[in-house]
């Protein structure tokens, strides 16, 4: 990952062009702040692969006591990466990509390596994490899989009901079932973007972002904003189209 987008950067109206324009029929930006339970997302291909494994298991391995280890040992598996997804959730990961990437090996390398050892392959030979017992049923599993993606759907929805749409000339907030909006304009608007975690842009390419508005005492700041980027470059362009108007 470049460095270009761990760091933080502020623009006004006089800044400079970005690399790549959008389109020119371009009216509108919608800006959607996530909730962080949709880092929760890999956990749904995960239970899915998952309950297939254990399903698989349970029909061709016929041998019980080597059927029984690999649904512990999946079981295992699944926890271990679960507990990394919580982590993740839990905790800002900071701007440190060598931290990121150590992390991931970290967690890569002991599944491996405590998966091999109840073969006898490795230098922990005497640690079996079938010995855990931690089974999971492919109902278990498929009932995780549903739960992940029903809190995906309603973070989905909420999205729908609260949302900034910027255009060149306003920044409307719209709030509630009931459609209710706050307006503010976009002369001398700041726009600022940072990436505070490593893992959210890793797994939804997103970001923060704050607009400071004149007259406005806080900025307005979206967190998890997925696309940060992408979102970035076309709201610059729909504000610059001010100065074009105006000139």
């Amino acid at each position: 990952m470049s460095e270009e987008y761990l760091e933080s950067s502020e623009t006004t109206l006089t800044s400079e062009k970005p690399e790549k324009e959008p389109e020119a029929e371009l009216q509108d930006v919608i800006v959607r702040e996530y909730p962080k339970t949709v880092l929760l997302y890999p956990m749904i291909i995960i239970s899915l692969i998952l309950a297939i494994a254990a399903m698989l298991v349970s029909l061709f391995i016929l041998d019980p006591i080597l059927q029984t280890t690999w649904l512990f040992t999946i079981g295992f598996i699944w926890f271990v990466l679960f507990f990394f997804n919580l982590l993740i959730v839990t905790f800002e990961f900071g701007k440190s990509v060598i931290v990121a990437l150590a992390l991931i090996l970290v967690i890569i390398v002991l599944v491996v390596v405590l998966v091999l050892t109840q073969y006898g392959i490795g230098p922990l030979t005497g640690i079996n994490p079938a010995a855990l017992r931690l089974f999971i049923s492919v109902e278990a599993y498929l009932t995780f899989f549903l739960i992940f993606a029903f809190l995906l759907f309603l973070s989905w929805i909420k999205t729908r009901i609260y949302y900034f749409k910027i255009t060149p000339n306003e920044i409307i907030y719209k709030k509630g079932i009931m459609g209710d909006v706050e307006r503010y304009g976009t002369s001398n608007v700041m726009v600022h973007k940072e990436i505070p975690d490593v893992f959210e842009f890793l797994l939804l390419r997103s970001g923060r972002l704050s607009f400071t508005v004149p007259g406005r005492k806080a900025p307005i700041t979206l967190d998890n904003v997925p696309r940060i980027n992408t979102i970035e470059i076309k709201i610059l362009y729909l504000l610059r189209r001010i100065e074009v108007d105006i000139d």
